[in-house]
């Protein structure tokens, strides 16, 4: 059995910048306002680093005391912008088709991703994809702020719940980031990078993930990038 660790943002959905928009947003009202950061500094970060980094002169502790306040707020403009979300993206293509392609394997689907896991949960609600997930076996960005250390706690998360010790090539990380490839290896996991995000497939070929896909358009494919098939 293999523990599939999927991020969300660049990897399954892209929300036309909407998601940073009301990041930034819910940040402004909590902590004030954040300096104009492009889509490709936020790229496989959690959710506590980015405020962290967008607030160096602030007390890390006493920003991330007030998480709870921000995620609330975070999710109130998401909820309210649902049109644009389909309007100016949504789920990427290809992803829907993949998830349930997987759902089919001897696997776990759950989450590793830099959001926070109410975020990440109304995220993909938004755009019908929750059930081909086990939120209770994921980890996010919400657990840790460094995402090096998420690969470890989806593992135990999953461990408890299955009964299975998932370690190795059992994990497997899938996003779109050098930041996905790079927390995958720190757990001895197979990484499986995907171009759909702000990093291009020689980008992230420098970072030398165990596989590579340009898109998640065939389902196969990525079974076998996955899977480690040939």
């Amino acid at each position: 059995m293999k523990l599939l660790l999927w991020d969300i943002d660049g990897t399954l959905l892209y929300f036309g910048g909407i998601a940073g928009e009301a990041m930034r947003q819910a940040m402004t009202e909590v902590y004030g306002r954040p300096s104009g950061d492009d889509r490709r500094s936020y790229a496989g970060k959690t959710d506590q680093q980015i405020i962290i980094e967008t607030f160096p002169d602030r007390d890390p502790n006493q920003l991330l005391a007030q998480l709870p306040q921000f995620a609330a707020i975070y999710m109130q403009v998401l909820e309210a912008r649902a049109d644009e979300l389909y309007q100016r993206g949504g789920v990427l293509a290809g992803a829907a088709e993949a998830l349930a392609y997987m759902h089919k394997q001897p696997v776990v689907q759950a989450l590793l991703t830099g959001n926070l896991r109410p975020v990440a949960e109304l995220k993909l609600r938004l755009v019908g994809l929750t059930g081909f997930f086990d939120f209770d076996a994921g980890a996010y960005g919400s657990d840790h702020h460094r995402r090096n250390e998420l690969p470890a706690i989806a593992a135990a998360r999953a461990q408890e719940r299955y009964r299975h010790r998932f370690h190795g090539a059992d994990l497997v990380v899938i996003g779109d980031t050098p930041n996905d490839i790079a927390c995958g290896r720190h757990a001895g996991a197979r990484t499986v990078a995907v171009a759909s995000g702000p990093f291009s497939s020689a980008e992230l070929q420098a970072h030398a993930p165990d596989a590579l896909l340009a898109d998640l358009c065939d389902p196969q494919a990525v079974a076998r990038a996955i899977l480690g098939r040939q």
